[in-house]
Order: C-alpha cells, then structure tokens, then sequence
C-alpha cells in the first residue's frame, strides 16, 4: 500500500535528482563558463590617467601644471547596503547624492564611480583608515589641472572641463574615460590633441570584499607633451597689475621674433574654478558676470579705432599720390563739406592752423584728414586698410579671430541698400562710423609699420626660427613708410605731440593715440606703437574701453609698461 511514507521517499528522491543534475550542469557542462565568470569578478581593471602636458613661458617658468587629488572612488557591484550612510557621514553628502553617483554610467561592468574629487587629505585619510566598514570604497591618487598664477594669463592658457556623456560617444575610448577632462579654451583646447598623452591601467585581483588582493598587469600611462609659449611671465603679470580694474587690453610683440612678450585682458578670470569641483558657484558667478571676465577684448572683441586709424589714412593718400608729407592744410576748429552740410568738428575747437602731414598726426588733427578724405574714395581707404591687415583672417593659436569690419561702397550697398555717401568718408577717414577693429589687428598694423611693411604673423608658442620663411612685404611703398613712423616719433616726441605722456627718458618711442566716441558713453582709449624708434625691439597695443583721452589713459600706461620692460630686462649688476 502506498503510504505517506512512501511518498515523501520519492519526493526526497525526486529533489536530490533535480539538486545532482543542476550541480552536474553546473560544475560540469558549465563549468568552464562559471570559472571564466568568477574570475572576472575578481579581477578590476583601474583606468588611470596619463598626466598632463605642462605649459610654460618663454623662461620656462611654470603657466599650467598638475597637482595630487584625491578622490573617492567605489565599485559599485562591491559596496553593501550598510555602506551608503557611513560614506555619506565622512563625505558630508546626502546618501541620495551618493546613490546617484554610483548609478551614473560608467565605461564597463566593475569600472570605479567617482564619488567625491578633490576631498582633503584628511578626509582621504579616514577613508582609508575605515576600509573594513566601507567594502568596495576606496582612494585614488590623481593629477588634477593647476594653474600657479591664477588670473594673470587666463584668456591665453585657457582650462579644462569634464567631459560630458554625450561627448564622450565620439571621442576615442583609448586616451577618453567618462570622468577624463578635455580642453575647453585657449592653449588648453587648441593642443589638447599633445598635452593629453594616453591612458594607462592596472589589472588586479580582489578578495570578496573588494579589497585589493595583488597587481596582476599594469600599463603606464604617457604624460602628454610640455608646451613653451613665447610669454614673459613676469612682464604679463606687471601689466595685469596695471589694469586690474579696467576693461582694457594690452599686447606687446617682440619684433625680433614676431612672438608674444605680453596679451592681457581685463577683467579675466580664475581657471582653476573651471577644475574645482567645489567651485560651481564661483563658475557660475563669472558666467554670469555682466563685466564678461571670459571675453578677451584683445582678440575678441571690436571697436572703432578713432584717430588710430589716421595712419591708413595717411597713407592710402601718400601712396596713392593725393598728398605729400608737405601738403598743407588749414585747421580752423570746423570743416563743413558743403553749404547745406552740418559742419564736422577737430577734437581742438580754436583749430590748430595750417598743418602739414608730420604736424597733422602729431597733433591728430580732424580737419587734415577731412581734406585728405576728399581726395579719396572709400574703396581706396579700405583696400589700404586691408594691405596692412585689417579686417583680414587672423590666425592665433588659442583662437579662431573673427576680423574686425573695415567697410566700402560694395558692403553698404549690400548691407543697407544704399549708396555711400561723402561725409561717410570723412568718419571713416578718422576711423569712426561702421568701422570695427580689434587691438590685435592693430597690433599687427603697427607691427608691419615697424618692419618696414614686412608682413607680421603674431605667434603665442616658441618656435625653431632656421625653420621660418622670409615674410612678404605689403605693397605699400618703403618711403612711404617711412614718412609715417618718422610722423609716430613725432606724436611722443614733440612737445605738440598727443602721446608725450607716454614719452620715457631712456629711448625715443614712436606712437599714435586714438580717442574714439562711444556715446553715449566715455569714449575708448587707444595708444600704439614700437620702441626704441631706431631699431624697434617692440609693438605694442593699449586699448581701455571708455577710458576717455588715449593721450592721457592709454599713455599713461604705454610709459609703465616700457619701464617695467626695461627694468625686467635692464643687465645684472656685476
């Protein structure tokens, strides 16, 4: 008789057949499989980034380098619930935000989350200290971007950024992981590509708490290229100095090289904030900053050039054979073009008398270049502007230049649907009305001035000068040239002239001041020029929006910058 007894013994007998043939499926037909799977699930693979390339100046003093970070890392699949509230109360973070963080993407199964950058040393200490109460948590040593000065060449140096999710899809997984950061401005974007270097990594074993058991491989990673621009450190933080306060920019070529000495603007920005991750707020204090310290007003940025522009000017006319540096012309403080015409105005309303060309520009006078203006056409005035550089393609390695405007009969027709009209040509011919420059245009204007026309190619990184090519000229013609920096040196020089503020005791400079309206506010300070006048060493650009008179403002500062250029470069005492 089948009894309940009986019974039970099939349904035991039955169980232990089920229970063997699963162990023989498991140890058995899939046991290759199951070994092959516990043994990745013991053995981590540990991203580790290369080291930046570093940045230097042209003394090789350090612009950007790397420093230790500590972070907080954990592998997820590793960490036990109990884990979530002990790491919250050391990090001083919400358990939701630690949660967050480990749920986030990561770059394959086991790869650490990082859960806190940067945390202090003490911190990273207790962690450690702690390992056995945080399973699958540990420290991680990691270069984090640094940048030694700050402020001082922020626009040209650029930063570093995260690099986002979908970012990270198209960029190559051998020198990118999800938590790797990419060069978001400046030098730090352009050569990102060298100062990345490539990736490394470890492969190790754990026990079953996670923790590190052995090294089974590793790859070293390969620190990234250094970079040497042709900055002066000591010279670019001077003039920081100068314009801390302003909106203003300064920038000072050597002219032996055609390399960057100085490019300041102002206000600029910190850019470590933009690696910190505990600075949000300061990033986005400086977005929203209605000065806009991210803008380089230098390259950037652009402004009519007021009386600076008399040097195109005046030469469209000398070249052209319009004027010659005898022409004279009668400044009675107004000009009127014609008798229904409203009259235009000299910045000296008592006038300034008959004047030929030298005296015209030393004393910037609008009346001389009102006449000048009436022998040329617009045409003329911008195909000059052009020869020397403006309103061309830049090229710069931190940035893409937008070209300032340089305007003619063609682009008014286009732009307005209408004719250009005389008394347009006069404002141009003083560097007012539609025309937009940036100071690094005329930079490179006055830079060409000094070389005698040569063609000038501003450049930020040091170069193999066996390996440069002979320049090409404009075709403007050498004496012509001449006329104008011999009218420059006059400007500063001459006890007549509107940059004698910038005059200096130990050499002769050549320049040219700019005033240009900007109503309704102040108007925009402006002073270029190259120093010494014989044998020019320099070029350089001052420009303060709405810093009012250029003789007064901009040369106030051109006189600082050539005594600290000269103090820095003044010969050591034996």
């Amino acid at each position: 008789m089948f009894t309940r007894f009986h019974f039970f013994q099939v349904f035991v007998f039955v169980l232990l057949t089920l229970l063997g043939l699963g162990l023989f499926q498991t140890q058995v037909v899939r046991g290759h499989y199951y070994y092959e799977l516990s043994k990745r699930n013991r053995v981590r693979l540990i991203p580790l980034e290369a080291p930046r390339g570093r940045v230097f100046d042209r003394k090789d003093r350090l612009l950007a380098t790397n420093r230790a970070s500590y972070n907080v890392i954990a592998i997820p699949e590793d960490v036990f619930p109990e884990v979530y509230p002990r790491l919250a109360k050391l990090l001083e973070m919400p358990v939701s935000e630690i949660r967050r963080r480990m749920s986030a993407g990561r770059e394959y199964p086991f790869a650490p989350a990082v859960i806190k950058e940067d945390v202090d040393q003490e911190v990273a200490f207790r962690i450690e200290e702690r390992k056995p109460e945080l399973p699958g948590v540990s420290i991680r040593v990691d270069g984090i971007r640094y940048y030694p000065y700050g402020e001082t060449a922020s626009h040209v140096i650029g930063y570093i950024g995260a690099v986002g999710q979908d970012e990270y899809a198209g960029l190559d997984h051998d020198r990118f992981g999800m938590d790797s950061k990419i060069g978001r401005a400046g030098i730090e974007k352009v050569f990102d590509e060298s100062l990345r270097g490539w990736r490394g990594g470890e492969q190790i074993e754990v026990d079953a708490r996670g923790q590190k058991v052995q090294v089974l491989s590793d790859r070293k990673p390969e620190p990234g290229a250094d970079i040497k621009l042709t900055l002066d450190l000591e010279f670019q933080k001077r003039i920081m100095e100068m314009i801390k306060g302003l909106h203003a920019s300064v920038a000072v070529l050597d002219l032996e090289t055609d390399g960057l000495l100085a490019l300041a603007s102002a206000p600029a920005y910190d850019p470590n904030i933009f690696v910190s991750p505990s600075a949000s707020g300061q990033r986005l204090q400086v977005l929203k900053d209605e000065n806009a310290p991210m803008l380089d007003r230098g390259i950037n940025a652009a402004y009519p050039p007021g009386s600076i522009f008399k040097l195109v000017t005046a030469l469209a006319g000398l070249d052209l054979g319009r004027i010659t540096p005898q022409t004279r012309f009668n400044c009675t403080g107004s000009f009127q073009l014609g008798p229904k015409s409203k009259p235009a105005h000299c910045w000296n309303h008592e006038g300034h008398g008959s004047l030929n060309l030298y005296e015209a520009l030393e004393r910037s006078c609008n009346i001389y270049f009102f006449n000048v203006a009436k022998r040329l056409s617009p045409d003329e005035i911008a195909h000059y502007a052009h020869e020397l550089g403006l309103g061309e393609p830049l090229k710069l390695e931190i940035s893409r230049i937008a070209p300032g405007l340089i305007p003619d009969s063609a682009w008014k027709r286009e732009r307005f649907n209408q004719p250009w009209y005389q008394g347009e040509t006069l404002n141009m011919a003083i560097g007012q009305g539609y025309m937009l420059v940036t100071p690094f245009e005329i930079l490179r204007l006055t830079s060409i001035i000094a070389k005698n026309g040569r063609v000038v190619e501003p450049h930020l990184i040091v170069q193999d000068r066996s390996l440069m090519m002979e320049p090409p000229r404009v075709a403007i013609r050498e004496e012509n040239l001449e006329v104008i920096r011999r009218a420059m040196l006059q400007v500063v020089e001459s006890d007549y002239g509107t940059g004698q503020l910038a005059r200096v005791d130990f050499e002769k400079l050549a320049g040219k001041t700019g005033t240009a309206q900007a109503p309704p506010l102040q108007a925009h300070s402006w002073m270029t020029g190259f120093f010494p006048y014989k044998d020019p060493k320099l070029a350089f650009v001052v420009f303060v929006e709405h810093g009012g008179s250029g003789g007064i403002t901009s040369a106030r500062l051109v006189k600082q910058i050539l005594e600290t250029w000269r103090d820095l470069n003044a010969a050591p005492v034996a």
